[in-house]
């Protein structure tokens, strides 16, 4: 039961984000009272903090499933730079994370330093493959790749330029 209501969780959370999905939302989705979500669930944050939890260890899976994928670095590269593209979230529901639940936004730092790691891993196979320049350092490929992806979830500098 906890699973489940950890999924209707994130749908509510998909249609109505963080802050204005409700307790009675999940218990009427799943058909149960809300007596029975807090069996599970001591509070709304408590659901909220499993939900980011399971999403990010499907990241996680993902990002291990993608080292796997068949084929060179370079395509092993794509696939765990792109495979969050699977289910894409929506950046109003990002920026409301970051900015009201930031305790559960370092949760998504912390995926970003694991995929970041395999990056690495791979940029480094790269180099010794001969097909990454001697003089480029993984380590500084990364670092331009994950402050770029940060770039593009910080809310401040776009409600800043709008």
């Amino acid at each position: 039961m906890r699973d489940k209501i950890i999924q209707a969780a994130m749908e509510q959370i998909k249609k109505f984000g963080f802050r204005k999905f409700t307790i009675d939302d999940i218990a009427a989705d799943l058909g149960i009272s809300k007596k029975t979500v807090y069996k599970y669930f001591d509070s709304k944050n408590q659901i909220i903090s499993a939900a980011v939890d399971a999403h990010m260890e499907m990241e996680k899976a993902r990002t291990i499933e993608a080292m796997q994928t068949e084929g060179g670095w370079i395509d092993k590269f794509k696939e765990v730079v792109f495979c969050d593209n699977h289910e894409k979230v929506p950046d109003w529901l990002l920026e409301e994370l970051q900015r009201f639940f930031p305790e559960e936004w370092a949760k998504a730092d912390a995926i970003g330093e694991f995929k970041c790691e395999h990056v690495k891993k791979l940029l480094a196979i790269g180099k010794e493959k001969g097909d990454i320049r001697d003089d480029l350092h993984p380590a500084i490929i990364g670092l331009t790749l994950d402050k770029t992806i940060d770039a593009l979830f910080d809310y401040k500098f776009f409600t800043s330029v709008a």
